[in-house]
């Protein structure tokens, strides 16, 4: 039975996918394929990764969890119903989950579906996810290379062929959920950058994907929603007043970021501006004490105060972009890291001396809020 089950799962993923492939006419089809099994690849690496190089693994305690509901559902679908809308200790199920955290218990709840979906089948389950990430993805690229041909191979590389990508976006973890959802609302974004017309049914995708990743990993809507706004509201005023002046239009978009900004600070507690410094430096702390130092980045004297922030961030900002170096690494994974770090920066470098024609390129509104975005 559990070998039909596989089967029918794969033959649905491959009905899926050949059907996609099939509606692509445009030479970017000869992607689909190889950036697809990459993807999937990765997923199942993932797996393996925490099977065979960590002890333990984020990624089979959501399982675990997952199993765990997906059993409640088939003795007592409505108990399993009630769990998923409420998700409270007054469910005897609570004390059988690993992870009772909201964040982690969403992915849980998620992975459940599946697990009623595969028999509880951990790798088919890690194929959907990947495959999900994958497909939101290719949309998302196919809609960059329609409006944008020049930088065509930048975005096929940049979000289906670059190592940390594609293989930290795969598999059964919150980050591959969470990006399939972001990758989807920023094909939206597009489409109302471009005043495309948008179908009611992208409309309840755009509310479920605002959902999902508000759930998994809420710092990413906390950036991404301000820095949209302030484009589509910076394009909306720039249409209506000649402003030709640099300076005024760079502090013109900052005025208008720390608006929806300030909002974004008071939808969660770790927001909160009394409570922000505080809950970045108990983090790194905490990372330290678990971290062997090599491994680390280090930030002598760190405080919860605004001079200590900023003294701090341009190392985090590089240290975060192009660490671990070729220097620095001393195993296996963080040379693969290392050496994907290093063409990073090699390109980052010649990005810098194209400053001048980002400055007056007719899309450098979009360009400056995307690396407004990454900072």
């Amino acid at each position: 039975m559990k070998a039909v089950i596989v089967i029918l799962n794969l033959a649905f993923l491959l009905f899926v996918f050949y059907r996609i492939w099939g509606f692509e006419k445009t030479p970017l089809r000869k992607f689909f394929w190889p950036a697809l099994v990459l993807k999937l690849i990765s997923g199942i690496s993932l797996g393996l990764l925490y099977t065979y190089y960590y002890s333990i693994g984020d990624t089979f305690l959501y399982f675990k969890d997952g199993v765990s509901l997906a059993a409640l559902a088939r003795s007592d679908l409505a108990s399993y119903f009630e769990f998923l809308s409420r998700g409270d200790n007054s469910n005897p199920i609570w004390a059988d989950l690993v992870y009772q955290q909201p964040r982690a218990m969403f992915l849980s709840k998620i992975t459940s579906l599946f697990c009623l979906l595969t028999a509880d089948n951990y790798w088919l389950i890690s194929l959907y996810f990947s495959g999900t990430t994958f497909v939101s993805a290719w949309f998302l690229v196919k809609k960059i290379n329609d409006l944008y041909e020049r930088v065509k191979i930048g975005t096929i590389l940049g979000f289906l062929f670059f190592p940390s990508v594609v293989f930290w976006s795969a598999g059964l973890i919150k980050e591959s959920v969470a990006m399939a959802a972001l990758f989807f609302l920023s094909l939206i974004f597009l489409k109302i950058w471009r005043r495309e017309r948008i179908s009611w049914t992208a409309w309840f995708l755009m509310l479920i994907a605002l959902w999902v990743v508000w759930s998994l990993k809420y710092y990413y809507l906390a950036i991404f929603l301000p820095v949209a706004f302030t484009a589509l509201a910076m394009k909306y005023i720039l249409t209506k007043f000649a402003i030709k002046n640099l300076p005024a239009k760079v502090m013109l978009w900052c005025l208008i970021f720390t608006m929806p900004l300030l909002l974004m600070s008071i939808l969660h507690p770790n927001f909160y501006y009394e409570r922000f410094m505080e809950v970045v430096v108990s983090n790194y702390f905490e990372f330290q004490e678990i971290s062997n130092p090599e491994d680390l980045i280090h930030y002598e004297g760190l405080k919860a105060t605004p001079l200590s922030m900023l003294q701090h961030s341009p190392w985090a900002f590089f240290s975060g972009l192009f660490r671990p170096f070729v220097t620095e690494a001393h195993t296996s994974l963080q040379w693969f890291l290392a050496i994907e770090n290093l063409i990073l920066l090699v390109l980052a470098g010649g990005a810098v001396t194209q400053i001048k024609k980002a400055m007056i390129s007719p899309h450098r509104l979009l360009l400056f809020s995307i690396v407004m975005y990454s900072i």
